[in-house]
């Protein structure tokens, strides 16, 4: 029984095997051809990575992460843009992870080694404006954008794209013209913290308390520590 039990797990194990391809890139660089031999290696933690060069220093593409056919790819609604680095090479990194990190989206992220190193938020809070100097994001370091705008109580929708163009990081990750992301303020928490990381394709928002507002929860907490005593 156990000698069965066993045998029947091994086969298992070799039909799921035969059920996964390994993961491929397919873009503009290879005319759209999943089997064309840009095979991503596995490096055996939920990511999967690739090194494309030839390319002239900033040279754009676009492309999807497949599963070496059609059967799958990802992004899923458009196609994922790179900019090669002054070496004329990309590198893309793709996580397979579930990732609670605090940045979205939390799976399937694309990762470059390159970033374009101008970004602006767009949305309905500045009329979809992708050159709007007053939306532009200051860098932080290691790839990280911030901008900080206080909006009237609403709810918005917006997405960060390399400044003039719409290769975006938004709702599904790194994509031409991504899904755009919501945002509400309510009164007295009118303020909002964008960011993006560049290199790792993902976004998050923060709404934070005026300053007026935060005094008067300060004062709050105050009587609420003095009530306990």
């Amino acid at each position: 029984m156990k000698k069965f039990m066993f045998m029947l797990m091994v086969l298992v194990v070799l039909g799921l095997s035969a059920q996964v391809s390994a993961l491929t890139v397919a873009g503009t660089f290879n005319s759209w051809n999943p089997a064309a031999g840009d095979v991503m290696t596995d490096n055996l933690d939920g990511t999967h990575s690739i090194t494309l060069s030839g390319f002239g220093a900033g040279e754009r593409h676009t492309f999807k992460v497949t599963d070496g056919t059609w059967d799958w790819s990802y992004p899923m609604n458009g196609n994922s843009w790179l900019y090669a680095d002054s070496s004329g090479e990309a590198t893309i990194t793709f996580d397979t992870n579930v990732v609670s990190d605090g940045w979205l989206p939390q799976q399937y992220r694309i990762g470059l080694n390159n970033d374009p190193a101008t970004w602006s938020i767009v949305g309905d809070l500045n009329g979809w404006n992708n050159a709007d100097p007053a939306w532009a994001m200051t860098p932080q370091g290691g790839g990280i954008y911030k901008l900080t705008q206080t909006l009237s109580p609403g709810t918005y929708w917006w997405k960060a794209t390399v400044t003039g163009t719409w290769d975006a990081i938004g709702g599904d990750g790194r994509s031409e013209n991504a899904d755009a992301i919501g945002v509400t303020t309510t009164p007295g928490f009118e303020t909002v913290n964008f960011y993006i990381d560049a290199l790792n394709g993902v976004y998050r928002s923060e709404v934070v308390p005026e300053p007026t507002t935060m005094a008067l929860l300060g004062l709050g907490s105050l009587g609420m520590l003095r009530r306990k005593k």
